[in-house]
């Protein structure tokens, strides 16, 4: 197992209870984090943490709405007054706008309710923007952070998903820059992670003949996997790394620039 340098460290992730944030969180743990896990949904979390209880006692599941200001606040002091600081956090809490099976690209694009779109905002980005700055002045008593940002490959140059999906991650991606620039001088590294498309709970409608036509198309000509992500991350949270404000996609190559 290569050694990142996390053993001890204290993680938070975002959206635990399944797929890329779940995997993550494993991850972490088995390489020596405690790990808090951050959802909306209690069974999924239960579910995780009893994985992980497995091999690790220092984990924590926690029921949280993201794009609730007093939720996040009330997440973020349960993990300090159980754990003492937070040095990792993984923004990855994400929603696509709900859809009927089938329905993709035009029809989602024309026929999304502005309250869906209010919704899937709320989640990806502006959860995103609470978790940053209810964390940060913890890292920054320590003068040590390591965040990664979870945004999508179809924020480049928009995709088949829905409007407000894209633009939620289109947002996220400036709003790291502006993240990481303000507090590097804190030792805060914060960067972001671009996945294509991974097969996770979040593409259970999406036929399956899609993900083949999508794998033909890709250099390494299959479709990803959280663990291909979850292992980005955790090269992206370690203690020794000199880099920040960067994006960078795990897509099999689908977006090669």
């Amino acid at each position: 197992m290569i050694d990142y340098g996390i053993e001890g460290k204290i993680a938070l992730v975002t959206g635990a209870g399944k797929g890329i944030g779940r995997e993550t969180a494993i991850q972490l743990a088995k390489q020596g984090a405690a790990v808090a896990l951050v959802g909306r949904s209690s069974e999924p979390l239960k579910a995780v943490e009893k994985e992980i209880r497995a091999f690790s006692p220092h984990v924590l599941a926690i029921k949280c709405d993201v794009a609730s200001e007093s939720d996040v606040r009330a997440a973020v002091q349960q993990v300090i007054d159980k754990f003492g600081r937070i040095d990792i956090l993984v923004n990855n809490a994400g929603i696509e706008v709900d859809r009927e099976p089938g329905q993709m690209g035009g029809d989602l694009l024309m026929n999304t309710s502005l309250e869906q779109y209010r919704r899937v905002l709320d989640t990806n980005l502006i959860g995103h923007y609470n978790f940053l700055r209810t964390v940060i002045p913890h890292m920054q008593e320590n003068r040590f952070g390591r965040i990664v940002n979870v945004s999508s490959v179809t924020a480049f140059n928009g995709g088949v998903g829905s409007a407000a999906y894209v633009a939620s991650k289109a947002g996220i991606i400036v709003q790291t820059k502006s993240f990481a620039r303000r507090f590097g001088p804190d030792n805060i590294i914060i960067n972001n992670v671009c996945p294509g498309m991974i097969d996770t709970p979040m593409h259970e409608l999406t036929p399956k003949g899609e993900f083949e036509t999508v794998a033909k198309m890709l250099p390494l000509r299959r479709v990803g996997k959280p663990i291909d992500v979850a292992k980005l991350i955790l090269f992206l949270v370690q203690e020794d790394l000199y880099m920040t404000g960067e994006t960078i996609s795990v897509d099999g190559g689908g977006s090669m620039r």
